[in-house]
């Protein structure tokens, strides 16, 4: 997990595992467990200057810094004479980010013993002058540098006559305020959405904007012991049903009381999830006036805007900044560009709109300063004066988004031990007792099992074990799963028996004893299977094995290793298809090793090796994405173009069986210019090979296409075309980028723009192996674009020209092609094997966050095919659209949920409607309702084009803002009913716009479809884990496009004029009465008038005088509040002549926070009061021939 300021990310950044550590000298001796300790350090390394190359780990200028880092870190150490403790056993630099004074380092350091502490790690590296901070957490460790603190924007100010009111001499600046606001007149007022979230609960949600509104004063600077000096604080919570106030604090004690009431039960106790922004930035309209020479300030924290209320929001936002000179600050907890696109114009401007992807970033050091500075430079009343145009904190985040191998983040004890480590483990023993392995290898075997479990029991002590020994028949098992000892014990006495090896005997035991007596379906355990054999096969029965090594593989989710005793070219083959080597399916795949005679089996790198090949269960798929770019420029010519093509094919001839889906995709670029030789012809550049999957498929259409040469050597097209193909893989976990190129590039003598900063966007998103080739070269300059040292095709060719022919000519193009995929072929290979990919993916995250209208549309031909469709579609497609707080809440959607359903199934000219967007029911529901669908074979052809036409019908009971999009699954497509559907689409999409993805089986084209995936049936099995998760994300991410349609545009509402609030309607009468209104606000340890109370007490009052009419022939009020001996009147008859001046009486003048509060209350000397000042006063404007009511609210007697 990534880590900003103290809050959690979706990036992780790891070591890489170490390769299994060979010893020079081979032993049987199990390596010592030992314990070290592990500090993680961020540090600042100032005054280095950044570079491009420092964000990627391959490229040469990152080695170089972090060799350098490194070598002092050991130095330091071996000078110290032991002042910072041990000397660390490795040091490793995991990434450099960029720093306006030099450049961040993440370093995982590995010590030998508990010397090593934060504290120690902190004060060594300080020593070296790297400001560091320590943890033992690794996700602790990307806490990262606060940046140094920018200077505040200072206060606006229109005219002398208008200036902010000085309150007192500057507070000294305080540790972690990032501005100073203490002397100024401020009024902050924070709305705070408090709707039920999308991503974690509300509860949670609650909690973290507590905590960062519980810091907000000091931010700025504000006394934290002891009253303000002029500033106020006031929170308004909206979402979880009307706008209410919950009170204002001049102190921070106040404040924290405040804040601390942000929980679940007060301020959301039914769960609402609409968000309801417009209606809060109303309340402030109609409540909060604007005070000269006091800064007003209002700060949105939003989790989500409801599209419904766009049109509104823009004319309230615009009164609120141009008439009452609010400045308006929003920080949007959403991921969604439609939100942002329309929140962001209601801010005062850019810099005072920061959208976050959830709450979790709200204490990014970022966001904090961010927010400090508006409040230290909010407006006055009065116009703003023209500023430079604004910019943006980024947030503070170590997040290199670049793929690189070894990526995932392990969780072993022991940092030196196999990634096998980090899991429990059943282990069964599948042993060949044949008459051929009796007479050669079988004491071997029974010792090989016997080192191995010993072993893997090092690991983790928590792991079990078992055995089958068989030949024709089954000699012996273990009772069950057994601990180490027990199990060395009883397979050391095995009896032998002579008899010729039948595999499907084994196998079918083996399966059996899994599924029995295995903890295969507890997640938290991981099953091996080992074949221990030497690969005969006389009686031919391996062939028959199939089902039974799928149903292992995929049911029982077990990893199959096959160890060879005696390989042979034979022998490997039997024991590859017997395991289904090389098999990619999605289902756990099977490891093969061999070796020349049994003996070598007991090797301890023999067995140190095997061991770093297992991994812990959903840890072993590795979906890579392969990229080729070629340069067919006019300086190539047709016979390197050749040579690269050539060269390409015996690449993916040798992937073949790898390129499938959730192994491994293709893709393939070819660029010159965007200009060609040819005049009136378009450029000669394309992407040939777009994420395939299918080897065959790959190989002939690179086979037989003829690429056409362009012009010049536009290496920045090349660079951003491949950097678009990557960005439009969704289900790849690593990507790897072979860049064939002259690499020649001279700014504006070459035609083309600069490709540096389309080759850096490149090596951000995947590993990239530079080929150079061809005339007019440059390798440095290659080098540098991918980061690599790039393989020198030139050298390789020579100097001999090519010869047309393929046969017996030294330098012919086949025999180069093959000398030049021969050297790319090692770095494949070895970005394949440091692979660590991270198992079975979570669900999307974060979901979709747009209102989207989805209708699932299904249908099958194949009943088998229909009941996967089914379960994919409830367990697997459904939570992942809601997301994972979505997903398991019992809460049933709503209008405001981004995602809505509808649910149909289609047949001959026939749509069946199982569910419309008016249903609106709970997750589960909709699992349970899908699940229910009963199969019904179609008669005649299934017809999408009726489903088209009948989606344009379902798609209008849903929401008028969402986007219609569509969800096809599918096993078939006639071909009868092609047009037809094309002409319904896209009718479908003039009329409700949306976009189209479609999940079929074995079915190549959907009419219509903006996005397709197509897989084979058993890729869609419940068993397949990593393939239907990956299938459901894939869907997901494309559902959520959102592409409403556009309606015409209407002309916006004029702002409302600036008036406090409306004037109330109120009917006609001939007597209004005067009233005099007494509040209690005695702070008695019994019953306490709070800051809660008193915001209900003026809401009330709000509800009760608007019933009246307000002025000199109407009613006029005197409202005051009274504890202990005293009375303090916020308004009395005389001052109260209109609506507006009872508006800012009851918002301005009556407060809680203007004086201290006595325990107790004297009701008869407060009436004295009121009698002697209001009464008998002839200055209060009491009017004693009108009706005159009292109203006394008390807290008790």
């Amino acid at each position: 997990m990534l880590i900003a300021g103290s809050v959690m990310l979706a990036v992780a950044i790891a070591s890489a595992p170490p390769m299994p550590p060979f010893d020079d000298n081979p032993t049987t001796t199990l390596a010592p467990t030992i314990q070290p300790v592990v500090i993680f350090a961020t540090s600042l390394a100032s005054g280095v200057a950044w570079t491009a190359d420092y964000g990627n780990p391959k490229s040469t200028a990152f080695n170089t810094l972090a060799t350098a880092i490194s070598t002092n870190i050991t130095t330091v150490y071996s000078n110290s004479q032991g002042q910072f403790g041990s000397a660390p056993l490795s040091t490793i630099i995991n990434a450099f980010t960029q720093n306006q004074n030099g450049v961040n380092f993440y370093a995982e350091l590995i010590y030998p013993d508990t010397s090593a502490t934060t504290t120690s790690v902190t004060n060594a590296l300080s020593s070296l002058g790297y400001t560091t901070n320590a943890f033992t957490s690794s996700t602790s460790q990307c806490t990262g540098l606060i940046p140094p603190v920018q200077p505040v924007t200072s206060n606006p100010s229109g005219s002398s006559t208008n200036a902010p009111v000085t309150t007192g001499t500057t507070a000294p600046m305080h540790l972690g305020a990032y501005c100073d606001a203490s002397s100024t007149a401020l009024r902050n007022i924070f709305l705070v959405d408090v709707s039920v979230p999308i991503i974690g609960t509300l509860d949670d949600k609650l909690s973290k904007i507590s905590n960062y509104l519980n810091n907000a004063a000091s931010l700025v600077n504000l006394d934290q012991n002891s009253d303000w000096n002029g500033q106020e604080f006031r929170l308004v919570v909206y979402g979880g049903n009307e706008p209410t106030p919950m009170g204002r604090a001049r102190s921070q004690q106040s404040w924290s009381s405040i804040v601390a009431k942000l929980n679940s039960s007060i301020v959301n106790p039914t769960n609402a999830d609409g968000h309801q922004m417009t209606d809060a930035l109303r309340y402030v309209y109609n409540n909060y006036r604007p005070e000269l020479g006091v800064a007003g300030n209002i700060i949105v924290v939003g989790d989500g805007f409801d599209f419904d209320e766009s049109q509104s929001a823009v004319p309230i936002a615009n009164a609120l900044k141009s008439q009452f000179y609010f400045s308006l600050g929003i920080i949007l907890m959403s991921t969604s560009q439609a939100q942002q696109g329309v929140v962001q114009p209601l801010s005062s401007d850019f810099s005072h709109f920061y959208p976050v992807d959830n709450v979790d970033y709200l204490m990014n050091p970022a966001v904090l300063q961010t927010q400090a500075q508006w409040i230290c430079s909010a407006f006055y009343p009065t116009a703003a004066p023209p500023t430079p145009p604004p910019t943006r904190l980024p947030l503070v985040t170590t997040d290199y988004i670049g793929t690189t191998t070894n990526s995932g983040v392990r969780t072993t004890v022991n940092p030196l031990f196999p990634p096998i480590a980090s899991c429990r483990q059943n282990v069964l023993f599948l042993i060949d007792q044949s008459q051929t392995l009796l007479l050669n290898g079988y004491v071997s075997a029974i010792q090989f099992a016997r080192n191995s479990a010993t072993s893997l029991a090092g690991y983790n002590s928590q792991t079990t074990f078992a055995y089958i020994v068989f030949n024709g028949v089954i000699i012996q098992e273990s009772n069950g799963y057994t601990d180490l000892q027990t199990f060395t014990n009883s397979i050391s006495n095995v009896p032998q028996s002579v008899g010729t090896s039948d595999a499907t005997v084994g196998f079918k035991e083996a399966l059996n004893f899994i599924q029995t007596k295995s903890q295969y379906s507890d997640d938290s355990v991981t099953s091996f299977l080992y074949y221990i054999t030497d690969g005969s096969d006389y009686n031919n029965v391996i062939p028959n094995l199939a089902n039974t090594t799928l149903t292992i593989r995929s049911q029982l989710q077990t990893e199959i290793i096959g160890i060879d005793l005696i390989e042979t070219a034979q022998s490997k083959a039997n024991v590859q298809n017997a395991i289904q080597y090389g098999v990619y399916d999605g289902n756990t795949p099977s490891i093969y090793v061999g070796v020349s005679q049994p003996s070598d089996a007991l090797d301890s790198n023999f067995l140190n090796s095997t061991n770093y090949m297992l991994t812990c269960k959903d840890f072993s798929n590795c979906y890579t994405g392969l990229t080729f770019v070629i340069e067919t420029s006019q300086a190539e010519g047709t016979q390197l173009v050749d040579v690269q093509t050539r060269a390409v094919l015996n690449i993916l001839s040798y992937y073949q069986a790898m390129i499938s889906p959730f192994k491994m995709s293709v893709s393939l670029i070819y660029f010159s210019s965007p200009d060609n030789l040819v005049p009136n012809q378009s450029g000669q550049s394309a992407v040939l090979l777009d994420h395939v999957t299918d080897g065959a498929s790959a190989i002939n259409t690179l086979n037989t296409t003829n690429l056409p040469l362009g012009a010049a050597s536009d290496l920045q097209l090349g660079f951003s075309m491949t950097a678009d193909n990557l960005r439009s893989g969704y289900l790849q976990n690593n990507n790897l980028v072979v860049f064939f190129a002259r690499g020649q590039y001279e700014k504006l003598s070459n035609c083309c723009p600069d490709p540096t900063a389309d080759a850096s966007a490149v090596r951000q998103m995947a590993t990239v192996q530079g080929v150079v080739i061809g005339p007019y070269s440059s390798k440095d300059q290659l080098d540098s674009l991918t980061g690599s040292n790039s393989i020198d095709a030139n050298a390789i060719i020579g100097t001999s020209p090519l010869d047309v022919s393929a046969e017996n000519t030294p330098n012919n193009r086949a025999t180069v092609a093959k000398q030049i995929s021969d050297a790319v072929l090692p770095t494949i290979n070895s970005f394949l094997s440091n692979q660590y990919c991270p198992g079975i993916p979570q669900f999307v995250n974060p979901p979709c966050e747009d209102p989207i209208d989805t209708l699932i549309l299904l249908h099958a031909d194949d009943r088998n095919n229909w009941n996967s469709i089914l379960n994919f579609t409830a367990n697997q497609l459904i939570p992942d659209l809601l997301g994972s707080t979505g997903a398991t809440s019992a809460r049933a959607l709503t209008s405001s949920t981004p995602v809505n359903f509808a649910i149909a199934s289609y047949y001959y000219l026939d749509v069946v409607i199982h569910a419309d967007f008016t249903y609106l029911l709970s997750p589960s529901d909709y699992q349970n309702l899908i699940n229910s669908i009963v199969f019904r074979e179609t008669k005649g052809t299934a017809t999408l084009s009726t489903a088209y036409k009948k989606a344009i019908e379902i798609f209008q009971d849903g929401r008028p803002f969402a986007s219609k999009n569509l969800i096809l699954i599918t096993d078939t497509m006639d071909i009868s009913d092609m047009e037809n559907a094309f002409s319904e689409h896209d009718a479908m999409v003039q009329l409700v716009g949306g976009y189209t993805s479609a999940l079929t089986i074995n079915t190549n084209t959907i009419p219509g479809a903006d996005y397709q995936i197509n897989v084979k049936a058993g890729q869609l099995n419940a068993n397949n884990r990593y393939s239907v998760r990956q299938l459901a994300n894939s869907l997901t991410q494309h559902t959520c496009t959102y592409l409403p349609l556009q309606p015409p545009t209407q002309p916006s509402t004029p702002p409302m004029p600036t008036l406090p609030g409306p004037i109330p309607v109120v009917k006609a009468r001939n007597v209004w009465p005067d009233l005099t209104i007494l509040i209690d606000t005695s702070s008695s340890s019994d019953n306490p008038m709070t800051d809660v109370f008193f915001e209900k007490m003026r809401v009330f009052l709000d509800i009760l005088l608007i019933k009246y009419s307000i002025g000199e022939k109407g009613t006029r009020v005197t409202l005051a509040t009274f504890d202990g001996e005293t009375v303090q009147y916020s308004c009395k008859f005389v001052q109260v002549n209109n609506y507006y001046d009872l508006s800012a009486c009851r918002n301005e003048q009556f407060s809680l926070f203007s004086r201290s509060h006595q325990n107790y209350r004297n009701i008869a000397k407060t009436l004295s009061d009121v009698r002697q000042n209001i009464y008998e006063n002839t200055t209060s404007g009491y009017r004693s021939l009108n009706e005159n009511f009292l109203l006394l609210f008390t807290l008790g007697s």
